[in-house]
């Protein structure tokens, strides 16, 4: 944390210039420009406090700055406060509806949150006091604004229950028998108020906040971020790209609308911020309804907005008093689902990154289809979540063989429990031969065959499809027999899909390789053969399991001939290409 934080209100406003500067850059590179400078540690911008407007076109001439912009106040339109639903008996008397949590599959988890990774909340304040929240939940608080650690609401400020409204929803107590359960009930807060003592939100306030985030020390993973305004800031994009680099999810409110159908709802053409800064350790949330239908309040993007979460007649804390209980409506509101949901996915495969969560959240999202023209992947399911495989592929090494040999590779899942499909597209001169069980399908360029990533697909060259099941949390290593009828250099690429119960996909690698002719990144390597295999057939050894002599037909049966002999060796051959056709016949017609 900043030493300036520790002993004074944060700087803030247009006397204070917010610079991005390139690495190496400190607080001695602005030695007499008659400012207070101050380098955060993992956000690459320095903040510069002036006693007037700085001149912001001198400060961006500076060597090593890339950027130089004043503070401004964050923009943005809040959620409306509704009467409380009447008791249909999932709740308590004081929130008797908790339709949220039985639509999205979240009345039962076997997780609470006990061991999930702490949640950071950056809002306007918090109750700490609240009897359904309690100092117990809260592993660390930090008031940005005035500069103490004490981020109590105050009521000066427009929305003084907005962040203790969100904590409720993310872990309010369920064993108490009053209010609400959070998702996660058991999961531990990081409270972050970015508004001052007057209510006003500044830019600098959260950039501050984000860069203690990224230190790494306070164990948070998943930032919710129920703010969204129009109004942009490069040092807040500068920060929102360091939560990525320290690996910690972003959960983004899409936005509200200040009336139904507002005529800026498309976050696709009216970006705001930080839902539309790209990255693949953000997730931007609108709202939908009861019915599974958006609300006409929410901004949305079918391309910009990742998922749905429910956001309207949600119960959750208020801050009149201790054992105030009130519903409201808005994307604020959804955002902590999806962060309870992330934090949850957490607890139960703990080595999933950032970018893993993110893709899991998306991936398990149930299709609804009146949501399909505002979201990119549907309303979320935090059931679904929790039973997505997520595969990893280790780099892979070339090989060097004479006319045959042995080659492995690594394969990981770090989610449920996932049937796994690896494509290798290779020239047809190689046959594979798999050494661990599974199943192996060969092809030709021309035949249709069932992926579980690309649907039915009409291989465009050769390759094999090999399937088997990974266990949740597991790691192989898988070994291939490969030979090859031409001695030459041969290509290949490999990528592998693991469809679950949650998802009916996710492939790797992500985010690297090249695509392959499916369509889909894949790893590339080579084998390399000295010699050219002159043996018995490969389709002969792959798909009728014969044990592989590595000798001539005539000496492998003991220099026989005729029906004994050669007559014997055609008649194998048939059988074995019958057995082929009659294989690649059934793949094709389960497509």
């Amino acid at each position: 944390m900043s030493w300036w934080l520790l002993t004074s209100a944060a700087w803030a406003g247009p006397n204070t210039a917010m610079l991005g500067v390139e690495s190496g850059i400190s607080a001695q590179d602005f030695e007499g420009l008659g400012a207070q400078v101050d380098c955060l540690a993992n956000v690459p911008v320095c903040m510069l406090e002036f006693q007037a407007p700085p001149n912001l076109d001198a400060l961006s001439a500076l060597p090593g700055v890339r950027y130089a912009e004043a503070d401004a106040l964050m923009q943005w339109v809040p959620p409306a406060e509704l009467p409380a639903p009447p008791w249909d008996g999932s709740g308590t008397e004081d929130c008797p509806d908790l339709w949220e949590l039985e639509l999205l599959g979240a009345e039962s988890l076997p997780f609470t949150g006990v061991n999930a990774p702490v949640v950071a909340i950056q809002d306007s304040g918090f109750l700490i006091g609240h009897e359904d929240l309690g100092s117990a939940k809260v592993s660390g608080k930090y008031d940005y604004g005035d500069g103490d650690t004490n981020p109590e609401v105050s009521w000066s400020s427009g929305v003084p229950g907005h962040g203790t409204f969100i904590a409720g929803i993310i872990a309010a107590t369920d064993d108490n028998e009053v209010g609400r359960a959070g998702l996660a009930p058991k999961a531990k807060l990081n409270l972050q108020k970015i508004a001052d003592s007057s209510g006003a939100l500044y830019f600098s306030y959260a950039v501050n906040a984000m860069d203690d985030l990224a230190d790494g020390d306070l164990g948070v993973r998943v930032l919710n971020y129920s703010i969204a305004g129009s109004s942009y800031s490069a040092a807040f994009q500068d920060a929102v790209a360091t939560l990525g680099q320290a690996d910690i999810l972003l959960v983004a409110a899409a936005g509200n609308c200040g009336s139904a159908d507002c005529w800026d709802a498309n976050n696709d053409d009216y970006p705001l911020y930080p839902a539309n800064f790209s990255g693949n350790h953000i997730l931007s949330v609108s709202g939908s309804t009861q019915d599974d239908e958006h609300n006409s309040w929410s901004h949305y993007g079918a391309n910009s907005v990742d998922l749905a979460a429910p956001g309207v007649s949600i119960c959750s804390l208020g801050v009149n008093s201790t054992t105030e209980y009130y519903s409201a409506a808005g994307t604020s509101y959804a955002a902590p689902l999806v962060a309870a949901s992330a934090a949850l996915v957490l607890e139960a495969h703990p080595d999933l990154s950032a970018v893993d969560v993110a893709r899991v959240l998306k991936a398990s999202a149930q299709d609804v289809a009146a949501l399909r023209d505002y979201t990119a992947h549907g309303r979320l399911s935090v059931e679904n979540a929790l039973n997505t495989a997520v595969p990893g592929l280790d780099g892979l090494s070339p090989g060097n063989f004479a006319s045959s040999g042995s080659w492995s590779f690594n394969v990981e899942n770090r989610g449920a429990e996932g049937e796994a499909s690896i494509l290798i597209l290779h020239p047809d001169a190689v046959r594979l031969t798999p050494q661990n069980g599974w199943s192996l399908l060969p092809f030709s360029a021309g035949e249709a065959i069932e992926l579980p990533d690309a649907g039915l697909w009409t291989a465009t060259e050769s390759g094999s499809l090999l399937t088997g099941t990974l266990p949740e949390h597991s790691q192989r290593t898988l070994s291939l027999d490969l030979r090859s009828s031409v001695a030459a250099e041969q290509p290949f690429s490999l990528r592998l899909a693991l469809s679950s119960a949650g998802a009916d996909y996710l492939n790797a690698p992500f985010g690297e390789g090249e695509r392959d002719a499916s369509g889909y990144l894949a790893l590339e390597s080579t084998w390399t053969f000295s010699e050219a295999y002159i043996g018995d057939t490969a389709d002969s050894a792959v798909d009728t399991g014969t044990q592989d002599t590595g000798l001539p037909p005539e000496e492998g049966c003991g220099g026989c001939s005729g029906v004994a002999g050669g007559e014997q060796w055609l008649f194998s051959g048939l059988l074995t290409g019958l057995l082929l056709l009659r294989r690649r016949r059934g793949a094709t017609a389960l497509s």
